[in-house]
């Protein structure tokens, strides 16, 4: 027997969607975490939480740094 498929939709819930956001989140970053270091790419990470608060994952590089390297980018490039 495998998993149950979860329908993708808002947690109306208040209480069940901040307690998923917060496994999401730390799954998430541990995903960015693990490619960053495993493929030895650029990665930068940036989540807003539903009150508000600021979540960074930016691996090898700073932020900044990550972020000219796209602006730089040709436009073509970016959309990809």
């Amino acid at each position: 027997m495998g998993r149950v498929r979860l329908q993708i939709k808002k947690i109306e819930n208040r209480t069940y969607r901040h307690i998923t956001f917060a496994k999401r989140k730390s799954g998430l970053v541990k995903k960015a975490y693990e490619i960053s270091t495993l493929c030895d790419v650029e990665v930068a990470l940036i989540i807003f939480s539903p009150a508000g608060k600021l979540i960074l994952f930016d691996g090898k590089k700073r932020l900044d740094e990550i972020l000219m390297h796209f602006i730089d980018l040709p436009h073509h490039q970016r959309a990809a």
